[in-house]
This record gives structure tokens, sequence and C-alpha cells, in this order.
């Protein structure tokens, strides 16, 4: 503390509100300045104009020592601009995206050791849930290498694994969990789960799969014991085809050996689907007939399907399958903040092993372009990496708290050679990759590398080479703001460099999967615009003089980069709002759309808009399929919150993807409202080709909390993609009006939906999250139901076979007995199959 004082000692007069910073002093600065964040108010009584909605948040600094400098600034994201301040001592200023800039102000009178000042601000729109609330704030001087801010760093909880942000308050009232007065979003504490989560009712897991098979027939007979392994006969060279559904069964102690269980595998069965198989296990027997290698390989995944980690035995039964859907897939944003390639190849195997065909890899965005192009090195060089760098020469603006490492884990991007393992071991799992660098919006990681590749080979006198690949016009002077608030982020559509550019990528794309030997099947456009984008563009004023009945300049991009991508073999994807924008004439014949608008409002229409004029239909509906989303409402759940605040395993096991104006029966809107859905103008008259499930990345800083994100929710999403329930609502071919009213979902399907719900989460809870935790996955721990009764504290879990433990008064945990139930109990928690993790606390009130 000594050394401290003297280092701030020079800074102490009054003279020295000017004086610059040292870099010791910035560096000890850093380190000692305590941030605390405190959001006061989700929903404030009265919003400064011109806003309508915001929130009202304080951030309190203090030190330990006096501190008289005003030459210094800190950068700090704030998902939601901000756009009123109270303070006279410091100014915050909106940079780009959601990057801002605290600066003392002229009045600003230094601080005083150990008392704390604070200033108030109000941010437009919503913010609530703690994991919006970013890490990682910088403190900067000019002249001087730039620091984290220590107290604002993030931690891990040893006990749950858990991030924990230290810099950010409690959350305590539902002032920070509702966002206006409409708002009837409930805390979903441990008394909420008791009302209203299923208690499990099957005492060990039943005979049968996840994802659920057409047909499962217990027979009469002997079945296996597959401890000494399976001996496969038959089909010599598919078993190195098969060969990633015979290291899943070894993973889980079923090896292939001479002394196993007989194992035959043939191909030609007969049927029309070409991922159907049939299984049979009777005396001492395997047998699989399959259509194609894929239904050989999902028969296999059956059969590990059938065990546990610790149970190898499986009895006489018959298994005829074929899949609910062709297109079965997750969609995987790698761009905002980076995933490993040990991350995807992990989540590969996962979802291999619950029957999911399609890997959408969402490779570039604003945040960052993860995916090696030979000769556009910056593309990786600048737009792989965030650090702070106003110019941007050197890398993209610390977005979402990024930091300043650009070695850290959320920056980084796949070498070519790394593309090419993921494609080779994803064609090994019988999944497709999809790959996707969105456009012409959530383009800015693009446009600022090809800018900084401009202003390189400018420099070189190659004034030619440096316009071939240039995304932005200088001459554009429109002012636009993004969904995500750049000003910047939007690719000009007008230009012809715009499409040299795309189709150099898509070039050097399909070479990686011809080295791979994987075939390029389909390109995801995006298709995402920026509202306002381009109006005072002089190429886009030529092209509307040249085309004056041009329909919109985002309908005019997509048609075109359509024929691109039609042209070369592919298939054409894109995300529904902007497929919208199209003339239906100048696309080509074999089109995907993924049909993302939310259900609550009337997000069917547009999906059965796109399926009746023969386009192929993947289901996005984000209040059911988005996993950034929080579990349940609580403020300690990490995820996003526009869409929904809680989805749950047993919300996505609930989804009728057939029948989706149905759910205004059963769900509610993203506040908790009942809704109506009206399907009398838009019926559907063709079906959906698929359901993928989402995991964007905004909010998700690690591979760990990604996978926490996933499971088990891909569980629920590979049960709906792969089997269509009999409780579910047939689709009404004459159209009707859905609301909580209209009781088509009677009683009867409620009670099967139930049953078929004890199935699932007795799977899950006696063995599949065991499974999951034996290679590794870090699944999320259910948080537990509990309420205080006249015979003590009841509590539960919705998945059997979990071990729950309590605190006592004193505040010891002990390990929880429903037949001894505790009276006192402060916080209920869940245990990890192997006892090494616990689960997040809930109070018992």
């Amino acid at each position: 503390m000594r050394s401290f004082l003297l280092l701030i000692g020079s800074l102490s007069s009054t003279t020295a509100m000017a004086t610059s910073l040292s870099q010791d002093t910035l560096d000890t600065f850093a380190q000692q300045l305590s941030v605390q964040y405190e959001l006061i108010s989700a929903k404030p009584e009265k919003c400064p104009e011109p806003y309508a909605s915001c929130y009202l948040s304080r951030l309190t600094f203090s030190t330990p020592v006096e501190i008289n400098s005003n030459q210094w600034s800190i950068y700090f994201s704030q998902l939601m601009p901000i756009y009123h301040t109270d303070s006279s001592q410091f100014s915050i200023t909106h940079i780009n995206g959601d990057l801002h800039q605290l600066k003392p102000t002229a009045v600003f009178s230094g601080f005083t050791a150990d008392q704390p000042i604070s200033i108030e601000f109000y941010t437009q729109d919503s913010q609530i849930t703690r994991s919006e609330f970013m890490p990682n704030y910088l403190l900067a001087s000019k002249g001087l290498t730039s620091r984290v801010i220590n107290s604002t760093k993030t931690s891990i909880d040893p006990q749950t694994q858990l991030e924990l942000q230290p810099y950010l308050a409690e959350f305590l009232t539902l002032d920070q969990l509702q966002i206006s007065k409409e708002d009837a979003t409930p805390w979903m504490g441990a008394a909420y789960l008791y009302e209203n989560e299923s208690r499990p009712t099957l005492p060990q897991a039943p005979l049968s799969l996840i994802p659920k098979p057409m047909s499962l027939q217990k027979l009469s007979g002997d079945g296996v014991n597959l401890s000494q392994g399976i001996n496969v006969i038959g089909l010599d060279e598919q078993q190195l085809k098969l060969s990633a559904a015979f290291g899943r069964l070894a993973q889980l102690g079923v090896k292939q050996n001479e002394l196993g269980i007989t194992t035959s595998i043939s191909l030609g069965l007969s049927s029309p689907h070409s991922e159907a198989y049939e299984l049979q296990i009777k005396d001492q027997k395997i047998t699989i007939k399959a259509n194609t290698d894929s239904g050989a390989f999902y028969a296999l995944q059956s059969l590990a399907g059938l065990i546990s980690v610790d149970d190898l035995t499986i009895p006489a039964l018959s298994i005829t399958d074929a899949p609910r859907y062709s297109f079965r897939g997750m969609h995987i944003d790698v761009a905002r903040n980076f995933r490993s390639k040990a991350f995807i190849l992990n989540t590969i195997e996962q979802m291999a092993a619950y029957k999911l065909n399609k890997l959408h890899l969402h490779l570039a965005d604003d945040e960052g372009w993860r995916l090696a192009i030979n000769d556009l090195p910056e593309l990786t060089d600048v737009g792989a990496k965030r650090c702070l760098d106003l110019t941007e020469q050197q890398c993209l603006l610390p977005q979402l708290g990024a930091g300043l490492d650009s070695s850290s884990a959320v920056n980084g991007y796949y070498s070519q050679a790394d593309y090419i393992e993921i494609l080779k071991y994803a064609q090994a799992h019988f999944i497709e990759v999809i790959p996707s660098f969105d456009m012409p919006g959530h383009s800015r990681a693009a446009i600022v590398a090809m800018e900084a590749r401009f202003n390189r080979l400018t420099a070189q006198g190659n004034n030619v080479a440096a316009a071939k690949y240039r995304l932005r016009e200088p001459e554009d002077k429109t002012r636009y703001s993004s969904i995500q608030h750049y000003n910047d982020n939007t690719l000009n559509v007008c230009l012809d460099s715009t499409y040299q550019f795309i189709d150099k990528v898509l070039n050097e794309v399909n070479t990686l999967h011809i080295k791979a030997g994987v075939p390029f099947k389909t390109y995801h456009i995006g298709a995402d615009e920026t509202a306002g984008a381009w109006l005072d563009s002089p190429s886009c004023k030529a092209l509307q003089a040249q085309q004056p009945t041009l329909h919109s300049f985002n309908g005019y991009f997509i048609e075109k980069i359509s024929a691109l991508v039609a042209s070369k073999g592919l298939k054409v994807a894109g995300w529904s709002d902007g497929m919208s924008d199209v003339e239906l004439a100048n696309m080509p014949n074999n089109v995907q759309s993924n049909a993302w608008a939310t259900l609550s409002e009337s997000g069917h229409e547009v999906a059965h808009r796109h399926a009746n004029q023969g386009w192929d239909v993947v289901l996005s509906s984000p209040d059911v399929t988005y996993f950034d989303f929080p579990y349940q409402s609580h403020p300690q759940e990490p995820g996003n919150h526009w869409a929904s605040r809680a989805i749950d395993s047993q919300k996505v096991f609930s989804f009728m993807p057939d029948n989706l104006p149905a759910h205004a029966e059963i769900w509610r809107s993203v506040r908790n409202h009942h809704y109506s859905a009206d399907d009398r103008k838009t019926i559907r008259t063709k079906p959906f080709i698929g359901l993928q499930g989402h995991l964007w990345s905004e909010l998700i800083r690690s591979d760990q909390q990604a996978e926490y994100m996933l499971y088990p929710r891909l569980l629920a999403l590979a049960e709906r993609a792969w089997h269509k329930a009999p409780w579910e609502l047939e689709y009404n071919k004459q159209g009707t009006k859905y609301d909580q009213h209209s009781d088509y979902f009677n009683v009867d399907l409620q009670q099967q939906k139930e049953a078929d719900w004890q199935r699932f989460a007795a799977l899950v809870g006696f063995k599949e999250l065991a499974k999951l935790e034996h290679v590794g996955r870090f699944y999320r721990l259910p948080s537990v139901a509990a309420r205080v009764t006249n015979n003590g504290v009841d509590a539960f879990v919705p998945y059997p076979g979990l071990t729950i433990e309590y605190q006592n008064s004193v505040g010891n945990w002990l390990l929880y007995n429903a037949a001894n139930k505790p009276a006192l109990v402060q916080q209920v928690r869940a245990i990890s199959v192997n006892g090494l993790r616990k689960g997040r606390a809930l109070k018992v009130d």
C-alpha cells in the first residue's frame, strides 16, 4: 500500500488534474479501482425523452487512495445504448455496437480515498438477466497501454463451476426481472417450481430411447450382456463408415471383440426412408437391417442408447424406426464469441448420438470472422480478434466485454486444416455442415477486415487490387443503426466488389470441401439487412436509376447471391425475414428458409407462407429453439430475454412443430400473457422439412457455458425432430383460431404428454446425464423445486435419480431424504451424477 501511496502522490496537487498518467500509475489504478454495477430498475416509473422503454442503472467507483487525475477513460460494454446520465462529474458516450466510453469531466474533483462516487444513467430498451451485463471494463489513457480493471473480471464458482460476476450487485426484486408494468414474468424460485414442474413418477429408467423410436417391442427369450463387447459380421466395408458409432459404443464400454455378442449388419431394408433401420436383440444375437449406411449408423446409436454406463444388459426386443424429419439440425454461433474446435467436435458427437444430422455453423458476424480464407489474411488477422484499437487496423473493437487479450478464448478462428477436420468428423457422424457468413447486415467483421486490406494495398500503391474486395463505399453518408446498434455493419449491396468478395469466399470454402472429400451442399447466406442502410449511397442511387422497378435493395442482394450460390450447384438457405424480401420468380427452385418469427407474434404465418410457396422450411422458432435463452426466468440463469424468458427441456419436449398456431393454447408470450393465433387466413398446405436448435453466443464466453446451455435441451430437440408423439395436436387443414379457451389440446392429450414426459425425464435422469458426464460434457443441473409443508420441506427435481442437498439453519449442506424431510432449510440444490459438481442453489421461503 505504501508503494501505491508514493505512486499516486505525484497526482495529489491541484495541477495534477491535467497531468498525464504514467504506465505504472495506470496499471496500479486498474488493479485498485473498485467498480460496482447495480441494476436499479428494469422498469422505471418514467424514462427520459425520447424513449418510452428504458432501464435505470448505477455505476459506483471507489479507490483505497486519493486520485486527482482526470486523464483517463473507461471503455465498457453495455448491450443497449446509454442515452441519459445524471452526473456532472462523468460523461458516457456510445461508441459503436455495445461499446461505451466513460470519461471524467472538467468538473471531476478526483477520488477521495474510500469515498465512493456514483453515476446513474438510463439505457434504452431492456436488459435483465445477469449474463447480459458484460465484464472486462478497460482503463485507458492516451499514449499508455490499456488494462482490464481487475474488479470487473469474472470468476468461477468452485462448487457449481458457473461464472460469477463480482462487479454486479445482487438482483433481489421483480423490478430487476420484469421490463414493464405489463410484464408478468414470474420469479422462478423453489416455490414456483414446486407448483409448476412435473414431479417424477418412475423409479427407474423405462425400456425406451431418446429419441423415441417408431416402434419398440419387448420380446420373449434371452437378451444380451454387452460387457464382452460385440462381434460385428457382414459388412467389412461399411464398418469403416460406421466407425464413429462403434467409437461411441466403445466409450460406453462396448468394444468390438471376437468373443462379443454376434452382431450382423445388412443393407437393403425395404423402406421409403433412407435413414430407416430395424434392430432386433434376441437369443444372444443382435441383428441390424438398414436402408443405407446412415440407417445402420442410427441403429448402432440406438444400441448405445439402450444401455446405461453401469449396466450393459439389454432385454430381448425389436425396434422399427425412421425419422420424422429429414432435417434435424443444430445451429452454433462461433462468430460473436468463438468456440474451440474441440467444442465443435464434441458437439458433433452428441448430435449424432441423438440422431441430429445438420450442423449450421455461423462463421461470421459483426464481432468476428472465424474461417481462414486464402489470399484474404485480414479476415482473420483483423476480423478474428478484438482489442482496444479504435482505428481497427489491428483488431475489432472489444465488443461483448471481450477485454484486451486477442488470444483469449472468445477470439480465434479455424484454420483451413481445422475446417477440413470438422468436415471429415461431421461426415463420419452422418452430419452435414452448413456454413454461413451472415450478410448483408451483421457483416462488420468482414467490412473492417477488408477496409484494413484496402489500406494496406493502397499504401503499397496497388489501388486496383485494394478496391477488388472492398465492402464499404466512402461516399455513402447514410446514417443508420442496426439491431445491435452498429452504424457501419452492413456491406454495400450495390458495389461489384461486394459480389466479387462473396464469390471469392464461396470458391475458397468449396475448395476446402473438395480437399476434405466432403460435398459442399448447402450455403446459408444469412439474408439479414439493416433498416435504413444505403439511402444515401451513390452506387445504390445509380442502381435504382438503372432499375426503377427495383422492389428492395435487400431483396436484390438476396436474389443475386442466391443465383450465384445456385450456379455453383449449392442449395440456398437464409433466415425467413430477409428471404421474405425477394420476388419469388427471381429465386432458384431449391431454397431453404429458416422460419424464426416468434410464435406469440403470429410466427406461424411466415412459416406457412414459405412452405406453401414450395420452399423447404426449417423451423427455428426462437421461443422454443433458441438455447441462448434461460432455462428459467431467474436472474442467475444465463441467457438473452427478448423472445422467451424460460425455455427448459420440458418446453422443448412439448413443442408440436407440425402445428405452430396450436401453442397459443398451452404457452404464453414473452411477457407471460395469453395470446391467440389465428390460422384461418394462412393455412399450411405443404409440410415442413425439419427443425433446428440454435445456440447464439453473444452472452456465452466459454465452451463450458455453451455446453450448459446445450444440455439437456439438445436431447429434447432431438426427441421432437426424430419422433412425432401421438399426443401432438394434429394440424387443422381447414384453419382455426387458438387461444387459452379453445380447448383442442384436451385432457386426454395432456395426460398422454405428461406420461411421455415422465418416460423422457426418467431416461435423462437415470441414463443420459451419466453418459454426458462420462464423456466430459458440462450439462446443466436442474434447479430444485421445494416448499415448506406440514411434514417438513418437500423437494424434488424434474429428473429422477439425481441427489438433492439442503442447507440447514447453521449453513451446513446435508443430503436430502424425502422419507425424513427436514424442518428448517435455507437453500436446496442438486448434485451431479458423479457427486463432484453442485447445481445452482435456490432459497426456500
